[in-house]
């Protein structure tokens, strides 16, 4: 991919925002494009507040942070991305929206422009058969924050192409990305391994009564996972992650079950930080034994979440425990740190 722009995003939401100030401080040309006008101008509004937070940290000059905010621009509606050589889609989790936002953006923008995705999970390859250009359709997820989480997994799609696949490779590099090439797979790479690992705790967790405090401590004590199952299910939110691993039940089985507690939470609308009840784990609950199996469950779960993505190919075997640096904050991977590849 020879340049950065014009760059389009569809999604004016958080990752939205995040991902076109990455275009703009990369120096693309942005256009961002929401179906209600205000969302658009907070997601702006967004955007341009990274950059004077940066330049009040003494990261960037003004001068700097105006140029990125000059690049900046509302698309004139999803036909204003006409000119846009990619467009990466930031919507809500939900297919049918996803789908729709791929159908008006094949229709608008050039044959030859690369349509991404930024979803955490949704197949990549039925978006693209959506679409008259599925070889044009790759799968970029982004983590968050967007402008501070250096990994973006570039999902390959059964029908995308090679060069689609090096063209998001280097689009990812110039956003100031670390990509990591991954096969299409329910949940992609990182939560995959990560949820796998999670849900295992809980389970044992809820047969043993652990404390959750305790297996939050028992597994940072052991390394390298930099914080507890627990403490980061309230901070991803429970009901995005018992979507998650429900979904991923629904495809690999009940490895994947997310447990009663879990459960129960959401229906309870405790739902973690958001909501201000989840989990809630004691940061100063002691370890013992019931926490410690909870804690050799989830390390565990991960490393043979780990392998199996090794041997189906889903990623190189190096990737995947750069995946699960970059993404997950593990200080080392789970191949390398718990036992090697399969």
């Amino acid at each position: 991919m020879a340049d950065l722009g014009p760059l389009g995003v569809v999604g004016a939401g958080l990752m939205g925002s995040e991902i076109a100030y990455l275009g703009a401080a990369a120096g693309a040309q942005v256009r961002l494009h929401d179906v209600d006008d205000a969302a658009v101008q907070a997601g702006l509004a967004r955007a341009a507040g990274i950059a004077e937070r940066r330049t009040a940290k003494g990261r960037m000059t003004e001068e700097e942070a105006g140029a990125i905010v000059e690049r900046l621009r509302p698309a004139s509606g999803i036909a204003g991305l006409g000119k846009c050589v990619v467009v990466i889609e930031a919507v809500s989790e939900q297919m049918d929206v996803k789908s729709a936002v791929f159908w008006d953006l094949d229709r608008a923008v050039a044959k030859d422009a690369l349509i991404a995705s930024n979803t955490s999970g949704l197949s990549i390859t039925d978006l693209g058969r959506i679409t008259r250009r599925p070889e044009r359709v790759v799968g970029m997820h982004f983590f968050n924050p967007a402008s501070v989480m250096p990994l973006v997994e570039v999902i390959e799609g059964d029908d995308t192409s090679a060069a689609t696949m090096d063209d998001a490779v280097a689009l990812a590099s110039a956003l100031g990305k670390t990509p990591v090439r991954v096969r299409e797979c329910p949940g992609f790479l990182v939560n995959r391994v990560l949820v796998r690992a999670m849900v295992s705790a809980y389970r044992v967790a809820e047969d043993h009564h652990a404390a959750p405090g305790a297996v939050d401590a028992a597994v940072v004590a052991r390394g390298p996972a930099p914080m507890g199952p627990f403490a980061l299910g309230d901070l991803v939110g429970l009901d995005t992650l018992l979507s998650i691993s429900q979904y991923l039940e629904q495809a690999f089985g009940d490895t994947f079950a997310p447990g009663r507690r879990l459960s129960g939470l959401v229906a309870d609308g405790a739902l973690g930080a958001k909501t201000g009840r989840g989990f809630d784990p004691d940061a100063d609950a002691p370890i013992d034994g019931p926490a410690e199996l909870a804690a050799t469950a989830y390390y565990d779960a991960a490393l043979t979440e780990a392998r199996a993505c090794d041997s189906e190919a889903i990623a190189a075997t190096s990737d995947i425990d750069l995946a699960m640096r970059l993404g997950a904050g593990w200080e080392v991977g789970p191949l390398e740190a718990l036992g090697g590849a399969s």
